[in-house]
């Protein structure tokens, strides 16, 4: 499914899923750990979606995934004051992932950073992904037309085999591969 922001607020699943900041740091640095301090996805988000991405890091994690979000990671980095320095780590930490995971809301399309990243992940990683968070629930995603070049994620919930995963969707050709299997080729 493609993940909506219904969902990810939805009572049910914020109360199993979303912890507050320290927990969540917690369970994403162990995660980390496990990998040698090499992040499975790197997040290109708005920051102004920081309730969703609490969820979302989550569900990342309880799939199995590290992942690396600028604000839980490196909060020493400052917003209001960017410098090439802070350029430099987020190149740095990209560098340290295996894929790019670019969070599509209506708040990154109005980001600097975002595009910059996304093809940052693209040129270093050569895996970058488009996660949507649609504000309404539909079957398809229509984003930026750039945006049409990458493959882009989606989320099954497990609820009948108790296991979720995130699986990565190509659809000029409808065919789709686990998240897992996309990282490791």
């Amino acid at each position: 499914m493609i993940l909506t922001e219904s969902f990810l607020r939805r009572e049910d699943v914020s109360s199993h899923f979303r912890m507050d900041g320290g927990e969540v740091l917690h369970e994403n640095q162990a995660m980390a750990r496990q990998r040698s301090d090499r992040y499975d996805l790197f997040i290109s988000h708005s920051y102004l979606d920081k309730p969703l991405i609490y969820t979302l890091v989550h569900l990342f994690n309880n799939a199995g995934y590290a992942v690396y979000v600028d604000w839980i990671e490196d909060p020493q980095l400052d917003r209001s004051h960017v410098t090439s320095t802070t350029a430099e780590a987020v190149k740095m930490r990209v560098q340290q992932s295996r894929g790019l995971a670019y969070i599509a809301t209506g708040n990154t399309a109005k980001s600097k950073w975002c595009p910059w990243e996304l093809g940052l992940g693209d040129g270093l990683l050569g895996k970058s992904c488009i996660l949507p968070i649609l504000e309404e629930e539909s079957s398809v995603y229509q984003g930026l037309e750039y945006l049409g070049i990458y493959p882009y994620l989606t989320y099954h919930a497990g609820y009948s085999s108790g296991r979720s995963d995130f699986w990565v969707e190509y659809p000029q050709s409808n065919q789709y591969e686990s998240l897992y299997q996309w990282l490791n080729h």
